[in-house]
């Protein structure tokens, strides 16, 4: 016999219906685990619930928890309401949780705390029946969520293809993003194209993302691009964006193997006008990242690149023969004639900073070939007792040159 209703005018009543037929707490979110509704509780719940109603989303610690434990996964699986053990490391107790789904697509979820008695096959039978009738409510909701989502994409797309913003584009992006936050333009590169499957579980992974707010996002060919910002204090806001930026590129990297994503962070800006300029830095970081990813397999954001800032201009240049350096082009010759590697042992020497037993075995040769080189390299050039100004010039060059060969 049905224990609820048929129909509900809100996701609020159904939760506060459902929590009086069972006696226990309720909330219902959406797919990416956003709070919708809940139903009254007792002075005494678990901090996981008081998170969760707190920040209007289930903490990312306990999102992470349930999918490395497998439990979210069988939620997902299972048609029928699912007993989870209580898991206090992340604040969670004991519940139970049933999926809303519309023909294998996950619309949102059913959770409902633990008593100090279990639950019965009746309760579990009116989460099951919460679920059904959640479910035409939270289709309104998607598709009402996916249009505005297609709209804004369009709209982002449109803006950032522009160097310059028309004056109804800025008004629009003005009331979108807070006034004097520090925002940034990041872009998520993946190796393959970005298909709409692979597409929602990025925007799964990042809506989960506590640490920033998103403005915007939109995907282009291979790369997720994404307004947003930290919800840190500003005077804190580049050691939290480090710190969500290592956490996140590893999450990224383990969910999405097959993808390599990689991320590319421009520098923070205050206003909508720099959104196509933080998009270049963005791009530029993914592109060098791409190119060098052992110098730069941990910098993650324009700032952290450096002077590989300056390789893309250098190379153009080189290749229109508006630049040369000499002393690389001597060593490149002398390489050619005699079959030597000396260019390849003056960069590494360089980037591992004169330390030969680095290079030796970065190179997997002998400590004293790596000497043996350096002299020759001395006799021939000079270079190691210039200043660190022109050293630097040097090194620019060999990866300028690297550049445009991979190009």
């Amino acid at each position: 016999m049905p224990f609820l209703q048929k129909s509900y005018e809100s996701l609020d009543t159904l939760a506060e219906a459902i929590g009086q037929a069972i006696r226990a707490p309720i909330t219902i979110e959406n797919r990416h685990h956003q709070l919708l509704a809940y139903s009254t509780h007792p002075d005494s719940t678990d901090p996981a619930r008081i998170a969760t109603i707190i920040g209007r989303r289930v903490p990312e610690a306990v999102i992470e928890d349930l999918w490395e434990s497998g439990i979210l996964q069988e939620v997902i699986d299972r048609d029928e309401p699912v007993v989870i053990p209580a898991r206090m490391a992340v604040g969670l107790g004991e519940r139970a949780a049933v999926v809303i789904k519309q023909q294998g697509d996950v619309l949102g979820y059913i959770w409902s705390l633990a008593r100090t008695t279990p639950f019965s096959e009746q309760e579990l039978t009116v989460l099951q029946e919460g679920a059904n009738i959640a479910k035409k409510l939270l289709m309104t909701i998607a598709m009402h969520e996916r249009r505005i989502d297609a709209e804004l994409e369009r709209f982002f797309l449109e803006v950032l293809a522009t160097p310059v913003l028309s004056p109804s584009h800025r008004d629009r992006l003005n009331e979108l993003a807070p006034i004097a936050v520090a925002s940034r333009l990041t872009v998520i590169e993946c190796a393959q194209p970005v298909t709409p499957q692979l597409a929602e579980r990025l925007f799964y992974v990042l809506a989960t993302q506590q640490a920033i707010e998103v403005v915007l996002h939109a995907i282009d060919g291979q790369q997720l691009l994404v307004w947003h910002y930290m919800k840190s204090d500003l005077a804190e806001e580049e050691t939290a964006l480090l710190q969500w930026a290592d956490r996140f590129e590893t999450q990224l990297r383990d969910k999405f193997i097959e993808a390599e994503p990689r991320l590319g962070i421009s520098r923070r800006f205050f206003e909508s006008d720099m959104l196509y300029a933080a998009m270049e830095e963005a791009r530029r970081v993914t592109s060098l990242r791409r190119k060098f990813p052992y110098e730069l397999a941990t910098s993650r954001t324009f700032e952290q690149i450096g002077i590989y800032q300056l390789v893309p201009d250098l190379a153009r240049r080189i290749g229109l023969r508006l630049e040369t350096h000499p002393t690389i082009e001597r060593l490149q010759a002398y390489d050619v004639t005699h079959h030597t590697e000396l260019v390849t042992t003056l960069e590494w020497y360089f980037y591992f900073d004169g330390n030969v037993k680095r290079v030796a075995a970065h190179l997997h040769i002998h400590p004293n070939t790596v000497l043996y080189r350096i002299r020759r390299i001395e006799e021939l050039t000079n270079i190691t007792q210039v200043s660190l100004p022109e050293r630097a010039a040097v090194y620019l060059a060999i990866k300028a040159g690297q550049y445009r060969q991979d190009d």
